[in-house]
């Protein structure tokens, strides 16, 4: 299905397979900060995955060259990529199409800020900024100071544990996932990874696989355990881990408040490429 207006064209997919096809390449030109959106296809056209349908697979194009991306893969929210001035509009038709009770997207400051003020003029309701994050990218870990204890793969017995953290990481992140799911998925698939030190102590998962990167998400450590440099340790563990494994980066977002996980991504060697926003759509 098309959708044509102010020299743009919004074309939907009735496949992942399809999206990539056409998409993949120009998500590729930019693949640290097209994260999401890659990912999200490339595990649709896999046999394990944790979405259901009805998925939004769509691309804006200029001509017949693609300038932007946005999947919504429910149960997660609207993701789109950088789109020019104009474009995120044009979208927001062809996303009610399938998806009319939208409550989410997230994306680069000027298409998501564009694209909430289209929906709910068009179609009511009002919106508003909940994160602000910052995407960053690492190529090369820098060390932090040793903290006690070591890094490993999380296993079965950590799951109480783990399941026990998962809601108080949702609330310190105002999260819309079900983290306990999230955890468990990635307990299952041996990408969730903690820091023991007589026990877990922190916890860090690893997502977004894309041809030459993964995101490194769901940095967690409870309050009694702050302080101690167990996060900086797992992050800068995790990372090395997946360069070690052929990565050629990593990739995370960090809300701007607190300012703290920033500094310590930063210091990890995390470098800045763009602001993130996630906003809520409400009737």
């Amino acid at each position: 299905m098309q959708i044509e207006a102010r020299g743009f064209t919004v074309q939907r997919y009735a496949s992942a397979a399809q999206f990539l096809k056409e998409a993949a390449p120009w998500l590729l030109a930019g693949e640290a900060e097209n994260n999401v959106v890659l990912a999200v296809a490339q595990l649709l056209v896999s046999d394990d995955h944790p979405f259901h349908e009805p998925v939004y697979l769509g691309a804006v194009k200029e001509g017949d060259r693609i300038v932007g991306c946005a999947v919504l893969p429910p149960p997660d929210h609207l993701d789109m990529t950088f789109l020019p001035a104009g474009a995120a509009s044009l979208l927001v038709d062809s996303v009610a199409g399938v998806h009319a009770d939208l409550t989410e997207v997230a994306g680069p400051p000027e298409p998501a800020a564009e694209f909430a003020r289209t929906w709910t003029r068009e179609r009511g309701g009002h919106w508003r900024v909940r994160h602000t994050w910052t995407w960053f990218q690492l190529q090369a870990v820098t060390w932090p100071r040793s903290a006690g204890g070591r890094l490993r793969v999380a296993e079965a017995a950590d799951w109480p544990t783990v399941r026990e953290w998962a809601p108080s990481y949702a609330r310190d992140v105002s999260s819309s996932v079900d983290v306990a799911t999230f955890f468990e998925r990635r307990l299952r698939t041996r990408t969730l990874y903690v820091w023991d030190d007589g026990g877990p102590k922190c916890v860090v998962a690893v997502s977004g696989k894309t041809p030459n990167g993964v995101r490194i998400s769901a940095v967690y450590t409870p309050e009694q355990f702050r302080n101690r440099g167990y996060a900086s340790n797992a992050v800068a563990g995790v990372s090395q881990t997946a360069l070690d494994a052929g990565c050629k980066f990593c990739v995370l977002f960090a809300d701007r408040e607190p300012s703290t996980p920033m500094r310590i991504y930063q210091n990890l060697g995390y470098r800045r490429l763009r602001e993130h926003l996630v906003i809520d759509l409400r009737a």
